[in-house]
């Protein structure tokens, strides 16, 4: 007997950007191995589900199955993932970073569940789109994990879009390893398709791709078959039409060098079209208001900065301008200090001002931040909860953004207010940066992204409260 398992998430609620190619990669991954009649059984999920639901129908789904001689078992993924502390995490609709466990699906989790059936041939295929917050970030590290579970079954085949720092890129109508996968079977000369044909046919399509570098574990002999390719299916497939991003792909070599200038400029924003959006921006987030239960609650108040005294551990963002590649127009600053410095009542470093020669061995520069090499209206973003109760604290939201003439990055975090005394309250300098960007040129993509992080916002509070106040979900 031979199942599949097919997972597509390409909506979240908020933590995460959408994915809409995902839920076509699915939905032609389904069509393709419900016309190879191969498979006795397939659990197709294709929707905006939580967490729990998801695991449950996987769940039940391996259980009705437990019985059965299991020859293969395919399991499929395309949508955000994370290789976290050594585990890699498939992101699910409900995704929340601070329940990383409960809101996504483990790869341990999975490998576990399919061990129960030892099944002859097990085939992973892993489609894990980022969303722009740098979630894969260790190479080597997940190389070394994937390798690893291999270790888990008799047989296997492992098919990665890319496990290490870089994005696997997708189009609204499709991802592009997935297309890749399908195109191997599309464009095959024999009836007969082995996972090794797909493989060779994968790995030459990306071949000299420096975006995209797709990553394969083998634990077999080579002779396992995908399918037969039959009239059903060989149909399906012809009249397939995907559509190819140019700016990962090579324009038909019929085009012009000013075609393709022309084509790639369509991806860029000039300085008066960049900071309308700004403008715009900052209309669409003065017009947000929270929902009734939180309203009962909270007192939203708004406000734009034009400078970042609003926002704490801005090294952070200076440290990751530094060490990332990028082409934002935004640096790390820095401040020149006396190495015998001494610390003010409240811990921060005192600035030297120095007159005259001095020694530069008696200095050191250090950071203190980052800045915008371009003039913009405001520069912070903050959103505060203001608390109606005296037994609620009050909460913040806090964003700075990035610009490049393709770009533009929201970095944010979430914190509390710490209360001192009745008329002293404290920002809670525990913060954790997030961050996630969209193309300068999609506005409504980067009007989405800034109300995805708004209700995401929100909904941290909520579960706040309900953890707070034990109230069940």
């Amino acid at each position: 007997m031979n199942i599949g398992i097919i997972l597509g998430v390409s909506e979240y609620f908020g933590i995460a950007n959408n994915l809409p190619g995902c839920h076509y990669d699915a939905e032609i991954i389904n069509e393709i191995l419900a016309k190879t009649n191969k498979y006795d059984d397939i659990l197709y999920i294709n929707e905006k589900l939580g967490s729990a639901v998801v695991k449950e129908k996987i769940t039940d789904f391996v259980s009705s199955h437990k019985n059965d001689n299991i020859d293969e078992l395919l399991f499929y993924y395309t949508g955000h993932g994370e290789f976290y502390n050594g585990e890699f995490y498939f992101i699910l609709s409900d995704f929340d970073n601070q329940k990383r466990k409960q809101t996504t699906l483990q790869n341990d989790e999975v490998d576990n569940l399919i061990k129960t059936l030892n099944p002859g041939l097990v085939v992973k295929i892993i489609d894990a789109c980022q969303s722009g917050k740098s979630y894969v970030k260790e190479a080597n590290g997940i190389n070394k994990y994937f390798e690893k579970t291999q270790g888990h079954f008799k047989r296997c085949y492992f098919l990665n879009s890319s496990l290490n720092d870089q994005n696997s890129f997708q189009s609204d109508t499709i991802s592009e390893f997935t297309k890749s996968f399908i195109n191997s079977i599309k464009n095959h000369k024999s009836t007969e398709i082995r996972y090794k044909d797909i493989i060779d046919f994968i790995s030459d399509e990306f071949e000299g791709n420096p975006a995209q570098t797709p990553y394969f574990v083998i634990q077999a002999d080579y002779t396992e078959k995908f399918c037969t390719l039959n009239k059903s299916l060989k149909q399906y497939l012809d009249t397939m039409q995907f559509n190819v991003r140019s700016d990962i792909k090579d324009l038909n070599e019929n085009f012009t060098l000013l075609d393709k200038i022309k084509n790639q400029a369509q991806d860029y924003s000039g300085k008066d079209e960049a900071l309308q959006l700004i403008s715009k921006l900052r209309v669409e987030i003065s017009k947000l208001s929270l929902d009734s239960e939180l309203a009962s609650v909270f007192d939203l108040n708004i406000s734009f900065y034009e400078d970042y005294e609003q926002i704490e551990r801005k090294n952070v963002i200076g440290k990751w301008l530094n060490e990332n590649a990028h082409d934002y127009f935004a640096e790390a600053k820095y401040k020149r200090v006396r190495k015998d410095r001494h610390t003010n009542p409240f811990g921060s470093l005192q600035t030297v001002h120095i007159f005259g020669q001095q020694n530069d061995k008696e200095y050191e520069w250090i950071m203190n931040g980052f800045d915008l090499d371009v003039e913009v209206p405001y520069k912070t973003i903050v959103l505060d909860l203001i608390s109606k109760f005296p037994n609620v604290e009050s909460f913040t939201l806090r964003i700075v953004y990035l610009l490049s003439k393709k770009k533009i990055a929201f970095f944010y975090f979430v914190t509390d207010f710490e209360e001192k005394n009745w008329e002293k309250v404290e920002l809670n300098a525990n913060i954790e940066w997030l961050h996630i960007d969209y193309p300068i040129t999609k506005a409504d993509d980067v009007f989405s992204g800034l109300m995805s992080i708004f209700n995401s916002f929100q909904e941290k509070i909520k579960n706040n409260l309900n953890e707070k106040f034990e109230m069940k979900e």
